[in-house]
């Protein structure tokens, strides 16, 4: 409360001359006495209280009120006859809001607390949906972990401070995992967070974009397309002496001993990959003979066969009826 100041006093309208006025200090009737910031009147013989003087030189009636940028005055009349300037709410958008009330304009919302001698309009907080959320607070959204942040012009805002995926949270800077595939909490700027995938997972074994990994005889690659992570088959497994090659998807090559040996292939199979035999090849010094499964070729005086199957088999016979008998056929 704005206390009232009885001081020296401010005549406006002249006592009278000669002899005392109606009222004590020797004031006609009606004469005003500014005391401070307070009006005073002479009035049937007895100085009585009239109004305020408001900060910008104003005069306000008893009863009125005077507004200041965030809040409002109004010039009281006190229960002992004395009277002030006393704060009776705060202002915003030309609404009276009184002492711990809280509002919300749609986007933020706020109270009105006394300050010093005055009020002064708080922001409390972030209003999102018609749901307030206090300054700090976190609220988790579908697409990431919000925060209710103060503004430099005294509001405040929702702007992303985290990630959430499957119903958790996560801080800018985190990495996580589904059991797939990783991600990386990333932020972007003040307000932009985001989630980026970053790689698959193997094993409890976290890939990147790019990695490959054996399974089951099988490379695969970790590839990342519109975001979203998947294992792309690469080749099949060959251990040629002891060392792991691999052989793409579409590429043959020839196994075994000369001169039996087996020629194969690197085939899609579903979501993945399989070596299977295409041919048998009798190798001699006279060179490389291709014999297609079931059948068989005359080579250097003798035959060879190529026996179907799950597995091939090349053998040498002595003659064609041996060959045929077998139940192979000429190539």
């Amino acid at each position: 409360m704005i206390l009232c100041l009885l001081a020296a006093s401010t005549v406006l309208a002249a006592p009278a001359t000669g002899t005392l006025g109606g009222c004590p200090g020797g004031y006609a009737e009606g004469a005003e006495i500014e005391r401070g910031r307070l009006i005073y009147v002479c009035q049937a013989g007895n100085i009585v209280p009239k109004g305020c003087i408001a900060e910008d030189l104003s005069r306000i009636s008893i009863g009125a009120n005077f507004d200041k940028t965030q809040y409002r005055l109004k010039c009281q009349l006190q229960s002992d006859g004395s009277f002030s300037f006393e704060p009776v709410g705060c202002l915003q958008n030309g609404q009276e809001h009184k002492v711990d009330e809280t509002w919300d304009n749609g986007n933020n919302f706020y109270t009105c607390k006394q300050d010093g001698a005055g009020l002064r309009i708080i922001n409390v907080g972030c209003v999102d949906g018609g749901k307030r959320v206090n300054l700090n607070e976190k609220v988790t959204k579908a697409d990431g972990l919000y925060v209710c942040n103060e503004t430099v012009n005294g509001g405040s805002k929702l702007i992303l401070g985290g990630c959430a995926k499957d119903g958790k949270t996560y801080n800018p800077g985190d990495s996580f995992d589904d059991g797939k595939a990783w991600y990386n909490c990333t932020r972007t700027g003040r307000e932009k967070v985001s989630t980026k995938i970053a790689g698959c997972i193997q094993g409890g074994k976290r890939l990147n974009d790019g990695d490959r990994y054996l399974d089951n005889g099988v490379f695969l690659e970790c590839l990342i397309e519109n975001a979203r992570a998947t294992n792309r088959v690469v080749a099949c497994a060959q251990n040629d002496g002891g060392t792991t090659v691999e052989r793409r998807v579409g590429c043959t090559w020839v196994e075994g001993q000369a001169p039996l040996q087996y020629e194969w292939e690197c085939r899609k199979d579903g979501e993945s990959a399989k070596k299977v035999q295409v041919r048998c090849n009798y190798n001699v010094g006279g060179g490389v003979y291709q014999i297609a499964p079931g059948c068989y070729r005359n080579i250097d005086k003798g035959v060879a066969g190529c026996t179907a199957g799950e597995t091939m088999k090349l053998d040498q016979y002595a003659d064609e009826k041996a060959a045929q008998s077998a139940g192979l056929h000429a190539c």
